[in-house]
């Protein structure tokens, strides 16, 4: 474990991983650009000197959200951009991508516990793609930071989680 994560173990035996990864506000630059500011907190984890902007002027604009972003995120007419279209800003900044997509909850979870944060999709303040950072887990929750405020650590029940990731065909991934 690095001494950028936390691990403890419950009264269960279960895990519990916390994540120290940056916590980002997308507004009011990206107001449609979660994802991006997400990716930025991953990056930014990984020790990789980008901000949001920086992210937003080097990824693809296309009408496919699995090729590109689809709109524009600098006002509200932006949707979102898929795992699929991050592979090679992923492998060009990190060396490496994991299209988690579809991945189970002890997938992602184990991920956590190697150490990687994981962006996901779900729905989210009334937002049918929102994009967040999954930073940790224990027992019941998850842990992530939000974009949409800036905030870090909150938590959110895993099944409630999976029901909103499921709308998003449980779109995730990481380095």
């Amino acid at each position: 474990m690095s001494d950028a994560q936390q691990t403890a173990k419950t009264k269960a035996g279960a895990t519990q991983v916390q994540l120290k990864a940056p916590a980002l506000d997308q507004f009011p630059e990206l107001p449609t650009g979660c994802e991006i500011t997400a990716v930025a907190m991953l990056m930014q984890y990984k020790k990789v000197n980008i901000s949001p902007s920086e992210i937003a002027q080097e990824i693809p604009y296309t009408d496919d959200p699995n090729t590109g972003f689809w709109g524009n995120p600098y006002d509200d007419t932006g949707y979102t951009m898929y795992p699929p279209a991050w592979q090679s800003f992923f492998e060009s900044k990190v060396g490496h991508f994991k299209n988690l997509s579809g991945a189970s909850i002890k997938t992602l979870k184990q991920t956590l516990h190697s150490g990687k944060p994981v962006v996901a999709w779900l729905y989210l303040h009334d937002f049918p793609a929102h994009a967040i950072l999954l930073t940790g887990y224990d027992q019941n929750d998850f842990y992530y930071n939000d974009p949409f405020d800036g905030s870090g650590n909150n938590k959110i029940k895993t099944k409630t989680f999976w029901k909103l990731a499921a709308t998003q065909n449980n779109a995730a991934m990481t380095y």
